[in-house]
């Protein structure tokens, strides 16, 4: 089996060039090279081959049955190359790419839309993919590949990631504005603890800081519902059914929920990581360097 490897397109598009012209001096003239430089590539394409591709014997060159049979792949060949350069420029330029990354339902709804979409007016064409997972999962999402880039809690962010911060949020109690608790400025730890809840599942920290408030003061979770739905979470809490932790920049984007601090100050620090093994897209890389200047 003859196999023509990558570097021998160079012959091959100059095979296209004579074939589709049907002359050997005009393909030279479009590829700006000599008629010569011509000559010795078909020979050496035949030689490689062991197929005459043209028929010389006539004033004018013609084709042979092999001939056309290569060229209907030639063509094919040199569209996709094409086509591919084509795609390699639009993703250096920005014309195309996408952004790939996971992050919490909060930050997901409250944080990044508008930094997404001050982005795309300077890259309308490039797309993004967001996967919602909580900052203990997103570390399982990152060692797979399933996506790029992931938004963790900074106490995550070991040797094997790179990382940019973007934020230090407080943590509040997130109640109905109507709830008894919602003229309180600042709420106690053990206040909290008594509390009908609605928490995430398990990988997300908010739920993982919630059971270690009860552990240390030794109650057992009330727990009303649990979701990874963040509208559903929100609704729950803003009929009355139970309260959750949030952070601030939820608690004050959504309508008909009061976000209480606690009277010890809780941060959550997040940033957006990816394994330092990865090579990051030009257009992943473009977004970091956005988020950076945010």
């Amino acid at each position: 089996m003859v196999i023509i490897s990558f570097m021998d397109n160079r012959k091959l598009a100059i095979f296209h060039a004579v074939a589709t012209l049907n002359s050997f001096s005009q393909a030279a003239e479009q590829l700006h090279i000599a008629q010569s430089a011509v000559s010795v590539a078909i020979k050496k394409l035949e030689d490689e081959l062991g197929l005459m591709l043209f028929d010389r014997n006539e004033r004018r060159i013609r084709l042979t049955v092999e001939g056309k049979r290569l060229l209907t792949h030639a063509s094919i060949i040199q569209k996709q190359f094409f086509e591919a350069e084509q795609d390699m420029a639009a993703l250096h330029n920005l014309t195309a790419g996408r952004v790939s990354f996971s992050t919490t339902a909060m930050m997901g709804s409250h944080y990044f839309p508008e930094r997404i979409s001050e982005f795309k007016t300077h890259h309308p064409d490039i797309d993004f993919r967001v996967i919602n997972e909580g900052t203990e999962g997103v570390l399982e999402l990152l060692e797979s590949g399933e996506v790029d880039m992931g938004v963790v809690n900074n106490n995550n962010i070991d040797a094997s990631l790179e990382a940019i911060p973007l934020c230090d949020e407080p943590i509040v109690v997130c109640v109905a504005e109507d709830h008894p608790l919602a003229k309180l400025k600042t709420i106690s730890e053990e206040l909290y603890c008594q509390q009908r809840l609605v928490l995430y599942r398990q990988n997300y920290y908010l739920r993982q800081l919630t059971i270690a408030l009860h552990l240390h003061h030794q109650r057992s979770p009330n727990i009303a519902m649990e979701t990874d739905l963040l509208g559903m979470i929100i609704q729950l809490v803003r009929t009355g059914e139970g309260v959750t932790l949030g952070l601030r920049i939820t608690a004050e984007s959504e309508s008909g929920i009061v976000g209480i601090a606690f009277e010890k100050e809780k941060i959550l620090s997040l940033s957006m990581a990816w394994p330092k093994k990865r090579q990051l897209s030009v257009a992943n890389q473009a977004f970091i360097s956005f988020l950076k200047k945010q």
